[in-house]
Order: structure tokens, then C-alpha cells, then sequence
């Protein structure tokens, strides 16, 4: 393969064909994955703070967290890690812990716009220069990185009004043409379930749109002709195993991509699996 890995995922974001991230929450269960040849191993915060004994909001220490990815096989897996809000107070931290993620092997991050354990949203401003650290840290070790944005408008204060709301629509659309202009690579829209928003925004923006869907709750198909081209489970999966009574991870993924397989089979997702 002559494109690097992360060019090799970056095409893989496709509106006809949506990605599926299957979030894992331990190195087991992304040990897991692996086995089952899906080479897409996307961390969640939330069940791997959960799993190690931490609430969710960069409370796991960082260098916790960078040691759990080194352990799960960067050199034959993509793993794009959720880090949050960035674990950083300033521009400086942030571009050290960017440094170590992609000295860890990692091809794709998530990064919220939401101030750590608040409700309340970094401005524009200072989520673009934020945004233009991790670039510029990316630039100068001449190395790729897939920036996957996540804005919480539609994450903060009453989730169901939210999706009603065409002024948190305005607002999301507003953070995405700004965020663009830095050179992200997608946009995360967790809470957002409102169809009508998805395909306005999905007309609003040339950047692949993830949404987070509940794997028990929400049907994919819903979804397909939205506009979007990823769809995370968030810690819905890890809910899900906690829930069986059998926690036997084979069994388990198996299952969970026997659910799957109807759409795959009709090429209507794109599971990520490496020939």
C-alpha cells in the first residue's frame, strides 16, 4: 500500500457506505476485534474511564490512556483515540500529548469542543486555535493525523429539545464552517438524531459527519441516507456486554456482527476490514 494509513481511512469515509466504529472500552476488547479481522479499533472515554475504575472527564490520567493504546497493536490496527477535550490546559500541553499519541502509533483522534466536566463550549476562537495547534504539531513532525472534531451543541442542556431546535442547528452548522477553515477532517454531532438537521448540515459541509448512534436502541437504517459517513456506538457496546450474561468477548462480537451483517452484506456499511 503506498498511501499512508490514515489516507487509507480517510477514503474509507463515504456517504454512500458509512463506517461503523465498534467502541471499544478495554485492550481486550480490542484484542477482540482484531480476531475478528475489523482493524478498527476507535477507543470511547467515557467506557474506558468507566472499565479502569475512572468517571468519565479526563479523570484516567493520560499517560494511563496512552499506555492502554500501546498495547493494542498499532502496527497492524488503525486506532484513533478519543482524548476528550484534549487533556490540556493550554496549547503547549496539547501539542505534547498530540506528539505522543502519533509517536503511539494512533491514525485518528477525537476532540471535543466542551470545557472539561462543563456545560458550557469552548468559543469558536478558542477551539479554532486549539485546532490549529494539533495541525501545526502535525506539520512539524511531518506526520498525518485524521482530525475528527466533536462540537456538543447538541450534547449540552436538554438533548430532546436540542434536536427541535433550528437555533442549535444554526449554531452547529456556524461551528463547522468555522472549524473547516483549519483543516480538520470530519465533524462528530453526538445527540444529534433529528434527520431534517442531519441532511441540512450534511449540505452545509464537504466534511464527513459522524454520528453516535445506541446500538440497542437506534436502527442504522435510519441513518443511511442521511448524509452521514460514520457512525460510532459510543459506550452503548460496552453497555451492551455488561448487560449479557455471558461475558465471553468471542461470543459477544460475534453476535454483535451477526446484527451487522444483513448491511454489510449489501455493502450499506463499511465494517473496516482488512484483507
Amino acid at each position: 500500500m503506498n498511501e499512508t494509513k490514515t489516507a487509507y481511512f480517510r477514503k474509507a469515509h463515504r456517504k454512500d457506505k458509512p463506517l461503523i466504529l465498534l467502541n471499544i472500552w478495554d485492550v481486550a476488547s480490542a484484542e477482540e476485534l482484531t480476531r475478528k479481522k475489523i482493524n478498527l479499533i476507535p477507543t470511547g472515554s467515557y467506557a474506558m474511564s468507566d472499565y479502569y475504575g475512572y468517571q468519565d472527564g479526563e479523570n484516567m490520567p493520560f499517560d494511563e490512556l496512552l499506555d492502554y493504546i500501546k498495547q493494542m497493536d498499532a502496527k497492524t490496527n488503525y486506532i484513533t483515540a478519543d482524548i476528550e477535550s484534549g487533556y490540556a490546559a493550554n496549547t503547549a500541553d496539547l501539542a505534547k500529548n498530540i506528539e505522543a499519541l502519533i509517536d503511539s502509533g494512533v491514525i485518528g483522534i477525537n476532540i471535543e469542543d466542551r470545557q472539561p466536566n462543563t456545560e458550557t463550549l469552548y468559543s469558536i476562537e478558542e477551539q479554532n486555535e486549539r485546532l490549529l495547534c494539533i495541525k501545526q504539531t502535525c506539520n512539524t513532525m511531518k506526520k498525518d493525523l485524521f482530525i475528527n472534531i466533536r462540537t456538543d451543541t447538541y450534547f449540552v442542556g436538554d438533548v430532546t429539545a436540542n434536536n427541535q431546535d433550528e437555533q442549535v442547528l444554526n449554531q452547529t452548522i456556524a461551528r463547522i464552517k468555522a472549524y473547516e477553515k483549519t483543516g480538520i477532517d470530519g465533524i462528530f454531532i453526538p445527540g444529534l438524531k433529528n434527520q431534517e438537521h442531519l441532511q441540512q448540515i450534511a449540505a452545509q459541509t464537504n466534511l464527513p459527519i459522524n454520528i453516535m448512534l445506541d446500538i440497542q436502541k437506534d436502527s442504522i437504517s435510519d441513518y443511511l441516507h442521511t448524509g452521514i459517513s460514520r457512525i460510532s456506538f459510543g459506550p452503548s457496546t460496552y453497555m451492551l456486554y455488561n448487560e449479557s450474561e455471558n461475558n465471553d468477548l468471542d461470543e459477544f462480537y460475534t453476535s454483535l456482527l451477526a446484527d451487522l451483517a444483513q448491511y454489510e452484506k449489501q455493502e450499506r456499511i463499511e465494517l473496516f476490514r482488512i484483507k
